[in-house]
């Protein structure tokens, strides 16, 4: 690895998409969150939070503004007037109802998980039957004069409250009737106030966030203001309670953070004070979620942060809008890197280094004779009502000799063949035996066979040959797989096929020596407690390696079917490895030595089993012996990254490393809200 050289990719710029709303599921530890153009990705918060699924943008649902859980179903509101449910399994739109008063904004669960509430543009509140397939419209409430901006459910699911311009209510959901109606005030007379948030406690105190960036309480009881705070300098957007309901955190566009504590002050009178005040982002935080002693924020610099005290820690995950184990693929054979974007895909050729006379110290920069070229992006186009729109992209793959590239988006399947002869490039579209969306893909190592995993379940062979794919084997996945394909991957030697999904069941296939031979079950590995979020398969040993949420890793040997002693030696000592906030990313095997790289979002993991550590080390690496036997275990950290989204093995001499810059995301960014500080303006 001393030789091993490493090529830089910086020109991988995806944009920052602003965090619109979250919804956080307590049982199942699932938070959902969705973007400013409309996607969604769910996140597992169990061990180390990993996005475990990712829905693009659709023709369908072009915007979100409300998501709410209702067990092991989501839920969302936006403004085409619709509720929409997903399917989580096939990531995509499950049933769509229209609401009555056109746009909605909001929408809530009740804690029985009985009822769903929707607030829309014209004052309506409709309320919706949550049964075991489908929604059944069950009456609205009586029509209000103005939008419906937040509501939310008391923990009875008797009342509702809701805040619209200048007006708090408080519904009686059995009768329809509003029973309480409370004003807020103006700070100016011609200046209307909004009310953009709200919470209900157990004892019915209503909290409103409106914006003139008060915070206020109300008693929902008698329909009165009990007390109100100047918590911030412009509107507050955003607010979360506490599970024990003694803590509210509020947010909005001056960005802080500010926590106010219920405490008694004489006998049974309580009074809210301000606790403490964080700075985790710069401009707008548009959503609070809480998780036990756990605050998950996000607002228009794309970042989900999380932070918590005691001890005094602050998290944040980058803002990369697509699933980050698979935001690139290298066509080694090609020297081609495919960059993968919500809508659209890159190809790219790798640079080449130019000779040197001299050695070059360790650690340099390496002149190179031929520079990257953007060479091709692929995006799909549809025709709406409104103009052309841009579809998003489920999944995408590359062979390995860049010929072929299929991509595909939420409403059809597409696979090219790409030639670049003299500098000119030339697409052509193959022929495929169906059109359906398939939610992942994966070209063999020989690259003349595409296998896809389709919405409705099960994987599709497809052999490519004269720019036509057909179709040469179904293979069913129910009795194994349970979930979302997640990973797709094959063995080096192209005899083994391995498939994953978020509930930790992996699948593995097998074929003989023919390509064209059917693949056949060959046996499942044991199910783990969380998801995996990293597979490798090496190609002298045929040994699958497997990086799980909570930083397990375990190997098998496909061969033998059996536990192999690479997990024995690392599971004792993982916890020096990474730290448990940021799950592994992505694994290697590099080809000339017995040579194992692991990273997350910044850490490089280089565990050599044949090599002894070394005594004099590069002050940037750390070496720890994990076994005291022969052959000594060295894993050496490399922490120069900040943002490290994909590495990947170019040559036997080769890595390419995927990288995005924290300024990037900040110089795409709107100017964040200006405040005046002491002696500045």
């Amino acid at each position: 690895m001393s030789n091993c050289k490493i090529h830089n990719v910086r020109f991988y710029k995806p944009k920052a998409k602003a965090i619109y709303c979250m919804s956080f599921n307590k049982k199942t530890q699932k938070l959902a969150l969705s973007r400013s153009d409309a996607s969604i990705e769910i996140w597992n918060l169990k061990d180390s939070p990993v996005m475990e699924k990712y829905l693009p943008s659709s023709i369908k649902n072009f915007s979100i503004e409300g998501l709410a859980w209702s067990g092991h179903r989501l839920f969302t509101v936006g403004l085409h007037a619709l509720l929409c449910e997903y399917d989580l399994k096939q990531l995509s739109i499950k049933s769509q109802t229209s609401v009555t008063g056109q746009t909605a904004f909001c929408l809530d669960v009740n804690r029985q998980e009985t009822r769903i509430a929707v607030g829309t543009e014209q004052g309506y509140l409709n309320i919706f039957s949550i049964v075991e397939d489908e929604l059944v419209f069950e009456k609205f409430l009586d029509k209000q004069e103005g939008r419906i901006l937040c509501l939310k459910y008391d923990h009875t699911g008797e009342f509702i409250a809701s805040g619209s311009m200048d007006t708090i209510r408080v519904w009686n959901v059995k009768t329809g009737h509003a029973i309480h109606k409370m004003t807020t005030g103006r700070s100016a007379a011609n200046k209307a106030t909004i009310v953009w948030c709200i919470a209900v406690t157990k004892n019915m105190t209503i909290i409103t966030g409106d914006s003139r960036g008060k915070l206020s309480f109300w008693d929902g009881t008698v329909g009165a203001q009990t007390e109100s705070y100047q918590s911030h300098k412009a509107d507050v957007l955003t607010l979360c309670l506490t599970d024990d309901d003694n803590e509210v955190h509020c947010a909005g566009i001056d960005a802080n953070i500010i926590t106010y504590r219920n405490i008694a002050v004489r006998g049974d009178l309580h009074k809210w004070v301000k606790s403490v005040q964080r700075k985790v982002h710069d401009h707008d935080v548009r959503a609070l979620v809480m998780n036990k002693k756990y605050l998950y924020s996000g607002g228009v610099d794309g970042y989900l942060a999380c932070s918590y005290y005691p001890p005094k820690t602050l998290l944040k995950y980058p803002p990369v809008s697509s699933h980050p184990n698979n935001c690139a693929e290298i066509a080694s054979k090609a020297r081609y890197i495919l960059l993968k974007y919500p809508k659209s895909v890159e190809l790219w050729s790798m640079g080449e280094e130019a000779e040197q006379e001299k050695k070059v110290k360790f650690g340099a920069m390496l002149p190179i004779k031929k520079k990257p070229v953007k060479l091709l992006v692929l995006q799909r186009q549809v025709k709406t009502d409104i103009g052309v729109k841009r579809e998003g992209i489920l999944s995408s793959t590359i062979n390995s000799t860049g010929k072929y590239i299929a991509f595909s988006t939420m409403s059809a399947l597409r696979l090219f063949r790409f030639d670049y002869m003299n500098n000119k490039p030339t697409l052509t579209q193959c022929e495929l035996p169906f059109d359906n969306p398939c939610v992942n893909m994966m070209f063999s190592p020989e690259g003349n066979q595409l296998i896809v995993a389709p919405q409705e379940g099960g994987l599709e062979v497809l052999n490519i040959l004269n720019n036509q794919a057909t179709r040469a084997q179904t293979i069913p996945t129910d009795k194994y797989i349970h979930d979302t394909i997640t990973f797709l991957r094959f063995s080096p030697c192209g005899q083994y096929l391995i498939a994953t999904d978020p509930e930790s069941n992996i699948a593995v296939w097998k074929r003989t020596s023919s390509n064209y031979k059917p693949w056949e079950f060959y046996f499942k590995l044991p199910r783990h407690s969380c998801s995996p979020t990293a597979i490798s398969v090496q190609a002298n040993s045929m040994n699958l390696l497997i990086a799980y949420a909570d930083h397990k890793i375990s190997e098998f040997n496909l061969a033998s079917c059996k536990l192999a002693e690479f997990s024995a030696e690392v599971q004792d000592k993982n916890n020096k490895l990474f730290t448990k906030n940021f799950a592994i990313r992505n694994i290697l095997h590099c080809p000339p030595n017995d040579t194992v790289l692991l990273h997350d979002d910044s850490n490089i993991q280089i565990i050599n089993r044949k090599k002894k550590a070394a005594p004099n080390t590069p002050k940037r690496a750390k070496v720890v012996n994990v076994d005291k036997e022969d052959p000594i275990l060295s894993i050496n950290a490399i922490k120069k990254y900040k943002h490290l989204l994909h590495l990947g093995v170019l040559s036997d001499n080769e890595l390419v490393a995927v990288e995005v810059s924290p300024l990037s995301f900040l110089e795409q960014l709107p100017p964040g809200f200006k405040q005046n500080t002491f002696g500045t303006k």
